[in-house]
């Protein structure tokens, strides 16, 4: 009976982080379809595992990550956050486009929601570094409440009912890449690096 419980434990987090990708999802294929990118959508949606007109900006040769950058620095933009975006990452990967690319639209939503939550006279900013060393080395970093934690694994405290399923899906890309993780709070500065 526990390993029934267990299992629809496992499956229930499963599926809500399917949703919560696919939102993710959802998200990068509009932006990929709002630029024009009809064909690099069609390959999304066919694979779920490129067109001629030009996008708005590009962050990086993949088009799976640039769309999810694009999509949600879009959404900084709008929130009068400011962005630094310097990204190396090419449109041939030893790990799958799409799974980065929900990775990235999970760490960008969730510096996103920090910087919404600071004091009116802390400033915000949302910096996204990646380097192409071998390996894929990923950063980012935004300002933080002071109530901020990380638990005793070193990971993210959700503040609300039905968060940190995205953190879980980027533990679970890290683990499948076999790749490192950390987590990171000092002097009111929230980063996360990824190598994988």
């Amino acid at each position: 009976m526990s390993q029934r419980l267990e299992l629809m434990v496992e499956v229930s987090a499963q599926n809500s982080r399917a949703a919560h990708d696919r939102r993710h999802f959802n998200n990068i294929l509009l932006e990929l379809l709002e630029q024009g990118k009809t064909g690099e959508a069609s390959a999304l949606l066919q694979s779920q595992n490129q067109t001629t007109h030009e996008i708005s900006k590009v962050y990086c040769e993949n088009p799976a990550v640039n769309a999810a950058v694009c999509h949600y620095a879009s959404l900084a933009e709008q929130e009068s956050i400011p962005t630094d975006i310097e990204l190396d990452i090419s449109t041939k990967l030893a790990l799958d486009s799409l799974e980065l690319a929900m990775v990235v639209s999970n760490l960008m939503e969730n510096a996103i929601s920090a910087c919404r939550r600071l004091p009116r006279n802390q400033a915000s900013y949302l910096r996204f570094t990646c380097r192409s060393v071998g390996r894929l080395l990923l950063e980012i970093e935004n300002p933080c409440t002071e109530d901020t934690v990380l638990d005793e694994k070193g990971y993210p405290i959700a503040r609300e009912e039905g968060h940190g399923i995205g953190t879980k899906g980027v533990i679970a890309f890290v683990k499948k890449y076999d790749g490192e993780l950390l987590y990171k709070i000092e002097k009111g500065v929230f980063r996360v690096r990824i190598l994988v």
